[in-house]
């Protein structure tokens, strides 16, 4: 047997329940018993790039009595004590050479023997997105930057990747580096130049486990899925090389997963990652990982292909550095929504979220503005009809009329085929006339693996087009500001009978939209929009809102309450979703990531029967609440509450008279504080709904305009539910899809 290591990991397993072979073709040895045997890296039917981190658990005190057979031959894998209790005691070790495809692996401790099956895939996938994205250009292929020069990966030490040198899977060579921080506390990383140097000015710094080490990080660099990940790790080089078996001793024994921003349909490979040279979060111990797959404008606000690749990268990191305590994730924007996707879709992956400029999902957020971009701009904007920016603004119910003109309006059909990010060379592009055959740029033809495709009868091209969600029909927009007397009937008439809607190529129409009923259903059933169930459940959530209302940018603070309402009203409350709202120049990153780290231990100390989601709640530090801060630096621990009988002066508590949310378009339109209704079930036109008196012609009026019903916000939309998790989409026929590995 090779060398056994001794090292603890304080690192929790998972129990499978053992497979007994009748006449086990290995030595038994004595009498013990063996207990069990699971993966760690990733579930092991998940496993990927040919190494799999495997726990087993046993009544034998020596590891080297333990013996390992891989598809019938006898391996001699590195083992090292995992933890010890009562007798019993668990064992990691690191299996090589796995073959693509199902492998059989049989471990027997004494009398007992166990068999555990581990499905491997290549490294550079896929797994559970279905088939790669085509076309898909690799760092050298991409469109120069606005100052003509190539765009190129910076690997943080000053050199930058050789991009020249990826294979036709975009793979590059894994590469480690080493970086450190200076005395200097103007300076940003600096580069070690041999491993052996101790630079006079390198910094010491003190981790959250209260050792002092020297402040140098090991840097690696490679590819995984096709994306470019980088791995930040506090490691002294002077010491072994770490490893799943032996951890730096440097290493806090957490992980921080970050998400970069954005939302486009991807294509591309992507020149940055959501950051890992954090010094804030390496400063105190902790383990930084992300790709660029895992920036969602970059790796096509598909929160299905981020999931895998977070799975991936972080079961290399396991395989190379140790199973962390927990891994938490971090973002804002985009980023916090692929936290909260992820977590609701495929629970297990991140154990804590640390969102922030909080969107719920994307679909749903793209409701909000493409319906203020391609409808009520166009309608408003229209010199004949001679609207004020006063009504403008009410009719979106936003905090200025330049959050939907500027801020949303940036990019006025981010749905569109044509929205395609600066990256994709131009001339590439979808355009239904001079190059019908080019890259769809719609996130839903991003996700066609998810959505499926259809053909559309409302263009002339005949090529199969991915399905959209998204429906106006039934909506009456401005309702709110008619009840409040602050738009008079004929500009509500007017509105409702004019703004129309687009079609599948987001050209605009004087008809509504509609849904297509398997989109919706899709978009529900497998977590495109979130719920505040399933996996969401799952997890702790600190919710950082800095507030931007006050300057009409489009990630107004109201998103964070739809997030908690979902909650509320899936689980009877949000007290596992802590909502902390102050000012743009306050910083509560580094405090949020210590209760973060503080609830997570509680949770994982908590050795209850309990449900999970009551352990979360019970685990809850003290001093961690809801609140807000002053402009003084005063806190105030307040339930947050969005008041909706007072859209337009929803100041009702402290935290709301420092940081008052405004409402969106749809909730102006009578819509649930959830805003997660894609198409709203239909009722009759009840005119007690009104608060104001329609004459006969209006009446007809408003029938002609809505003549299947008005929207019943009271019920859920057409195909809502809750959603499934870990779904798996492979090569299969439009719109289907298969759950792969137990449901949470």
């Amino acid at each position: 047997m090779k060398t056994r290591h001794s090292s603890l990991l304080l690192a929790a397993a998972s129990l499978l329940v053992a497979s007994c072979s009748p006449e086990p073709p290995m030595d038994s040895g004595n009498a013990s018993q063996f207990l069990g045997l699971s993966a760690v890296s990733s579930q092991a039917h998940l496993i990927s790039g040919g190494d799999a981190l495997v726990n087993i658990v046993s009544d034998l005190s020596e590891p080297d009595r333990l013996r390992f057979q891989l598809n019938d031959k006898e391996i001699e894998p590195d083992v090292a004590l995992a933890e010890s209790e009562d007798g019993v005691f668990q064992y990691h070790a690191l299996i090589t050479g796995l073959k693509e495809g199902n492998n059989l692996l049989r471990v027997a401790s004494g009398a007992g023997i166990a068999a555990l099956t581990l499905v491997n895939y290549p490294i550079d996938g896929p797994i559970i997105s279905g088939p790669h994205q085509t076309p898909y250009l690799c760092l050298r292929d991409l469109a120069p930057g606005r100052d003509g020069s190539p765009r190129r990966f910076a690997i943080g030490n000053g050199d930058y990747l050789d991009a020249g040198s990826t294979d036709s899977d975009c793979s590059l060579r894994t590469r480690t580096d080493y970086v450190y921080r200076s005395t200097d506390s103007d300076a940003e990383f600096k580069p070690l130049g041999r491993l052996s140097d101790r630079p006079q000015d390198l910094a010491y710094t003190t981790t959250s486990t209260g050792a002092n080490v020297p402040y140098i990080v090991r840097l690696e660099t490679g590819t995984i899925n096709r994306a470019i990940y980088q791995i930040a790790i506090l490691h002294d080089p002077a010491t072994s090389a770490p490893s799943a078996l032996t951890p730096s001793g440097q290493w806090n024994g957490r992980l921080v997963y970050t998400f970069g921003g954005g939302c486009e349909a991807g294509y591309f490979q992507g020149a940055a990652t959501g950051g890992v040279l954090r010094d804030s979060m390496l400063a105190r111990g902790y383990a930084v990982a992300s790709s660029t797959l895992n920036v969602n404008a970059q790796g096509g606000c598909n929160d299905v292909l981020s999931a895998e690749t977070a799975m991936m990268v972080k079961e290399h990191f396991i395989e190379a550095y140790g199973k962390p305590a927990y891994t938490i994730g971090n973002g804002g924007s985009g980023g916090a929504m692929q936290q909260l996707l992820i977590a609701g879709a495929y629970p297990g992956i991140l154990d804590g979220l640390l969102p922030s400029m909080t969107f719920a999902d994307a679909v749903t957020y793209f409701t909000d503005s493409q319906e203020c971009a391609s409808l009520l701009r166009d309608y408003v904007n229209d010199p004949e009809r001679g609207i004020s920016e006063e009504i403008k603004n009410i009719l979106g119910g936003w905090s200025m009329w330049s959050t939907c003109e500027r801020s949303l309006g940036e990019r006025p059909k981010r749905i569109a085929p044509s929205d395609c990010s600066a990256e994709i060379p131009a001339g590439r592009e979808y355009d239904p006339v001079t190059n019908p055959e080019g890259i769809r740029c719609s996130i839903y033809d991003g996700m066609k693996n998810i959505f499926g495709e259809k053909l559309f009868a409302d263009v002339s091209n005949q090529r199969p087009f991915a399905p959209a969600p998204h429906d106006n029909v039934g909506v009456q927009y401005g309702l709110a500001a008619l009840n409040a007397g602050l738009i008079d009937k004929e500009r509500f008439l007017d509105l409702n009978e004019n703004i129309g809607g687009w079609n599948i190529d987001v050209q605009s129409r004087p008809e509504r939209t509609v849904a297509d009923p398997d989109a919706l259903r899709i978009a529900y059933q497998t977590g495109r929009v979130t719920s505040g169930s399933a996996g969401l459940a799952l997890v702790p959530i600190i919710d950082d809102r800095s507030y931007l209302d006050d300057i009409g940018n489009f990630h107004a603070s109201v998103y964070s309450f739809v997030m908690r309402a979902r909650m509320e009203r899936d689980n009877g409350h949000a007290n596992n979703y802590v909502l902390r709202r102050h000012s743009r120049d306050m910083d509560l990153a580094d405090d949020n990531l210590a209760l973060m780290d503080q609830w997570l231990a509680n949770i994982k100390a908590d050795k209850s029967r309990d449900l999970l989601l009551d352990k979360i709640v019970r685990g809850r530090p003290a001093d961690l609440q809801d609140d807000c801060f002053a402009a003084n630096g005063e806190r105030i621990v307040e339930t947050p509450v969005f008041d909706m009988d007072n859209l337009y002066d929803n100041t009702r508590g402290s935290c709301n008279g420092l940081f008052p949310p405004h409402a969106g378009l749809r909730l102006v339109a009578g819509g649930p504080l959830t805003n997660d209704v894609l198409k709203c079930q239909l009722k009759q036109i009840d005119f007690d709904d009104y608060k104001v008196e329609f004459s006969a012609d209006e009446k007809a009026r408003l029938a002609a305009i809505f003549p299947e019903g008005v929207c019943d916000w009271s019920k859920p939309g057409v195909e809502q539910q809750e959603n499934k998790t870990w779904l798996s989409f492979g090569p299969s026929p439009v719109n289907r899809y298969e759950a792969d590995g137990a449901e949470d």
